[in-house]
């Protein structure tokens, strides 16, 4: 892949800085090297994928590290995997000074925080994202955690990276499913704060062929690395806790990890996060119209580019219930009600709890009639 543009940029996102950069091993080795770091140690810990594709890129920049690998994918973001990373930095003598850093996708980053953060009341860590979508969200704003029998990420903390590089270099190794799984995320910044943003990807989706991505599409994407990553900064800056506007980064999401949830748990090849959140953007924006007055043209906009992009996927009439339970059980959820980040227009987020059942339901009707 040929990146022409110019990508060096650093990003105040309040309690962290986030590095975008074509040469993290020079951003890695200044970081290391600064004489008021004194790491005692330091631990990458890797999945399975990037252990093998991603480590070898920056291993030069790195001596001394001790490697932790884990296993690749969601079902893999368990007590019992987090308990094995404990293990071995409590086998090796890693003590507070000890540096983690975190080489992966969200997975990664999420599971890899949140031992960092837990491991002798906390020990400091750095976040190299090597998907899309790692760079564009899970990799930044200081949320740790693991999910708790296929419930989405029902433990863990705030706790901030001393840095977040991102280099896309790595997007190289990516198959292309990954890259769709992180545009999802790009998409949902542009349509809660970012017309430019989502004209821009809509308007590269529409007109390109979708079949496969070809290489200027992914450039394209690249390019709009920096204005998607400055959509989450600007909020958790202003909200790093969760208490107001951060909520709006949940668009898409109480209904989108319902049905990962259900996907892992039920599908052969389950739906990736992004292709999930793409589900749930579709089925919020009918809820906004019948909540929050969406123009109807602003529903058919956002459902018609993501429809264009990504795959459709049936939702069992068998599930509705399931996959409602699943919703209730959310954390953002309050006294068993479901609660949605919805949308009045493209840059007007809102916050709706207690949403019937009933409208649910309908919503979900309503994705399985886009069904070619």
């Amino acid at each position: 892949m040929h990146l022409s543009m110019d990508l060096n940029s650093t990003i105040n996102a309040g309690n962290h800085e986030i590095v975008i950069t074509n040469d993290v091993n020079s951003l890695l080795k200044g970081f290391l090297n600064n004489p008021g770091s004194s790491f005692s140690s330091v631990f990458v810990i890797s999945d399975e994928n990037t252990n093998q594709q991603c480590l070898p890129l920056i291993k030069k920049s790195l001596p001394g590290f001790r490697n932790i690998v884990i296993g690749a994918g969601e079902l893999n973001k368990n007590f019992h995997t987090c308990n094995v990373v404990w293990e071995q930095l409590l086998q090796a003598g890693a003590d507070r000074k000890a540096l983690v850093i975190n080489l992966g996708g969200g997975m990664v980053s999420d599971l890899g925080g949140f031992a960092a953060a837990t491991y002798k009341r906390g020990v400091r860590f750095v976040n190299i994202p090597t998907s899309l979508l790692g760079m564009v969200d899970a990799s930044s704003g200081g949320k740790t955690g693991i999910d708790l029998n296929l419930y989405k990420n029902m433990v863990g903390l705030f706790a901030f990276p001393a840095i977040v590089m991102i280099d896309p270099v790595f997007l190289k190794t990516l198959p292309e499913k990954e890259w769709r799984n992180g545009v999802a995320e790009m998409l949902k910044h542009g349509i809660i704060a970012d017309k430019k943003l989502w004209q821009s990807l809509s308007d590269e989706i529409n007109n390109s062929s979708n079949a496969t991505l070809d290489e200027s599409s992914k450039n394209k994407f690249i390019s709009l690395l920096l204005a998607s990553v400055k959509v989450k900064a600007d909020i958790v800056t202003k909200d790093p806790f969760e208490l107001n506007e951060r909520m709006y980064l949940n668009f898409g999401h109480t209904m989108g990890h319902a049905l990962e949830s259900y996907s892992l748990k039920n599908d052969d090849v389950p739906l990736t996060h992004g292709e999930a959140i793409a589900i749930g953007m579709i089925c919020e924006t009918l809820l906004s119209v019948k909540l929050c007055a969406l123009p109807v043209e602003v529903m058919d906009e956002i459902t018609a580019t993501i429809t264009t992009f990504f795959k459709q996927y049936r939702i069992p009439k068998n599930a509705y219930q399931e996959i409602i339970q699943l919703m209730k059980a959310d954390k953002k959820s309050e006294n068993n009600l479901m609660t949605f980040t919805l949308l009045k227009n493209l840059e007007a987020p809102v916050l709706q709890k207690g949403v019937a059942a009933d409208l649910v339901l309908e919503a979900l009707h309503f994705y399985n009639l886009l069904r070619k």
